[in-house]
């Protein structure tokens, strides 16, 4: 039976009649009352909106206590693979409150199996890489099944260790454009073609998928926020700032209507929005944007808020260059790698952008005491330091031993793989080291950052301007005059 999600919640408030969430095809053993609210839950994880998700398939347990897959959704509400979380305990507690109910086919009890291995015994690697393996076998084993293609699909997100590998991404794709070509509505196969091709070289690959996604499941505020991974890629400012606005409404939308707290609110949304409107040269909208977080942050104090807080300050400092603004300082104990170290070179910077050098070696030392932590960025944040560093040594009259200092950061730099959204380290190191080589007067050393800066952060303001200054100094018209129409927009701010 294909369905599509808005004609089926016969069950559910008027309101939630009108959502759209996609269209999916997967017959079942549930009883027919149990269907409208099982459907819901699997285009939801589809959507990534875990939390909606696991309401809906306890709703199917009501309405089916004996419908074995009702408990499997519930257990995948609590695997999450792009993002490298689990709920191990929520995840084990589902399946054993559904251990007794006997309503499976020999198919479903696949599902059911793999799902055991995923919330099984043995470290989350390992029990990661067998689900992925058992959701590749019940695939090949149906393959008219497309959603155990799409599960197989989003299951190997969760074997790369958190990194981009190229191999995996593109299987990844190959396997959810199949889904696609049968089923141009299902969400999942569009979410996860966009998460295959969002760096700044495959994205172009991704752009078809990024338009249709938003409107196959314009109820989900995450499928609002995804194409935004494709414009931020490709530099498509208008389009990425847009886009999470209309996740950031729709989340808002969703915060009213169930009565939740401020951490269900679209922060992620918020923090791309601010990074685009600041590649645009717009900073009353990107200040909005800080103001938003900096009260939540305060409001709630929680982790997730501070993370956030950290980013969107960050990004206001570094790509607005509002160094002598008077900002809320971060609270940044315990918040996330990545945060953490975007926070600590943006007060280094502003410490030395302000004449304070004595503070920016306080911050590089604390940088280089950092050992682990959040594995989120963690992994960056030696890069971080050696920016930092470099920018010292700058301040000390050192200029052949900065430099070195930034050309070992971007070494290290290129050699992680292309993320997504909007950079780290917030000052990349390419274009750190062009603004280096354009104060010691070294233009044409510069000129070749910025360009490099610009292959992995596309249209990125900051080195598209300094590209234009190094191109204008060593009389390169052409490049000057191309930085120029691409800064367009950037520059009627200023």
């Amino acid at each position: 039976m294909r369905v599509c999600i808005a004609l089926l919640l016969t069950l559910a408030t008027p309101a939630l009649c009108e959502q759209k969430l996609g269209i999916i095809d997967f017959p079942n053993s549930g009883n027919s009352a149990a269907q409208d609210p099982f459907l819901r839950g699997v285009l939801l994880l589809h959507n990534f909106e875990y939390d909606d998700a696991a309401v809906a398939f306890r709703n199917a347990q009501a309405a089916d206590p004996d419908f074995a897959l009702a408990y499997w959704g519930e257990a995948l509400s609590h695997y999450r693979p792009v993002w490298g979380r689990e709920d191990l305990d929520k995840g084990r507690a589902a399946l054993e409150k559904g251990s007794k109910a006997s309503s499976a086919t020999p198919r479903e009890r696949k599902y059911l199996e793999a799902a055991r291995i995923a919330f099984g015994e043995g470290d989350r690697e390992d029990r990661w890489e067998r689900y992925s393996n058992a959701m590749g076998r019940l695939s090949e084993a149906h393959p008219g099944d497309l959603e155990a293609a799409s599960l197989y699909a989003v299951s190997m997100f969760g074997t790369t260790g958190g990194k981009r590998d190229t191999r995996t991404y593109m299987k990844i794709g190959s396997i959810a454009e199949d889904v696609f070509l049968e089923n141009q509505d299902h969400p999942g196969a569009l979410h996860y073609l966009i998460h295959s091709f969002d760096d700044p070289v495959h994205a172009p690959l991704g752009l078809r998928y990024a338009r249709r996604y938003s409107d196959v499941a314009s109820s989900a505020p995450h499928a609002q926020h995804m194409p935004s991974h494709i414009f931020l890629a490709l530099g498509m400012w208008d389009e990425c700032i847009s886009s999470n606005i209309d996740s950031w409404n729709s989340s808002e939308a969703r915060v009213k209507r169930l009565g939740l707290g401020t951490d269900n609110r679209g922060y992620h949304a918020l923090w791309w929005m601010q990074y685009a409107y600041l590649q645009v040269g717009n900073l009353d909208k990107a200040s909005e944007n800080l103001s938003i977080i900096e009260a939540d942050a305060v409001k709630s104090g929680s982790r997730l808020a501070r993370s956030h807080h950290a980013y969107l300050r960050s990004h206001l400092l570094i790509d607005g260059e509002q160094w002598d603004a008077d900002l809320r300082p971060v609270k940044a104990d315990g918040i996330d790698g990545r945060a953490w170290g975007s926070n600590a070179l943006a007060e280094g910077m502003r410490a030395i952008k302000t004449g304070h050098v004595g503070a920016a070696r306080k911050w590089l030392a604390k940088l280089q005491a950092r050992k682990g932590g959040d594995a989120r960025g963690s992994e960056s944040l030696p890069i971080v330091a050696l920016e930092l560093e470099g920018l010292i040594l700058l301040e000390d009259k050192k200029q052949e031993a900065a430099v070195d200092k930034l050309r070992e950061a971007t070494l290290l730099e290129s050699g992680t793989a292309f993320g997504y959204g909007p950079p780290f380290p917030a000052k990349p190191s390419f274009e750190l080291l062009g603004d280096v080589l354009m104060a010691i007067d070294r233009p044409e050393e510069a000129l070749q950052a910025y360009e490099s800066s610009l292959e992995r952060t596309p249209r990125r303001a900051l080195s598209l301007l300094g590209l234009k200054k190094a191109a204008a100094a060593i009389g390169d018209t052409d490049a000057a005059e191309r930085a120029t129409a691409e800064l367009r927009v950037y520059l009627s701010h200023q």
